[in-house]
């Protein structure tokens, strides 16, 4: 009884230990490598590459409480211009990527991808409602490039990152 109890907590904290230092890696890189990738105002969003590989893994509940806590850690760094919005964000892209976990061996391999596209497309269509607001009542054409313009960009990261260690070795 004691063994399988201390085994049960060993195996807890390797859990969170799997989850707190990527975590906190990506996060220290979103905070200062990825300034070096910036285009005009867009810049890769690495955290939301992340909780969507932890969605996909470890389900709906991780993803969404996961989102929530970055979400808070990257708005008090200091990196937001709108407080609440990135644990808005991110919680969201948690909870829908996590409905992905163990999709992809029951859909077609195409429509997988097409699904986590969408996701990180209202993702940043909540981020850039928010954040260019007022380019929005302005021009919309502006609007629309800053939209797809994020969204292309972290998309092709997340393109790269599929090269590297695909969304579908994670079940």
């Amino acid at each position: 009884m004691r063994l399988s109890m201390s085994l049960s907590l060993l195996k807890n904290s390797m859990t969170w230990n799997n989850l707190l230092i990527p975590g906190f890696l990506v996060w220290l890189v979103q905070l200062t490598i990825a300034d070096l990738f910036i285009i005009d105002t867009v810049r890769p969003d690495f955290i939301a590459i992340l909780i969507m590989y932890w969605s996909v893994s470890y389900g709906r509940f991780t993803g969404t409480i996961s989102g929530m806590i970055f979400g808070l850690i990257f708005d008090l760094s200091g990196s937001a211009l709108y407080f609440g919005l990135s644990p808005l964000i991110y919680s969201t892209t948690g909870y829908l990527s996590g409905n992905l976990k163990g999709l992809y061996s029951k859909i077609n391999p195409v429509l997988f991808n097409l699904i986590w596209i969408t996701i990180f497309v209202i993702q940043f269509f909540i981020f850039c409602i928010v954040n260019y607001q007022e380019i929005l009542i302005l021009n919309i054409n502006l609007f629309l490039g800053k939209w797809i313009g994020t969204s292309i960009y972290t998309i092709s990261f997340m393109l790269i990152m599929q090269f590297i260690y695909p969304l579908n070795r994670i079940e």
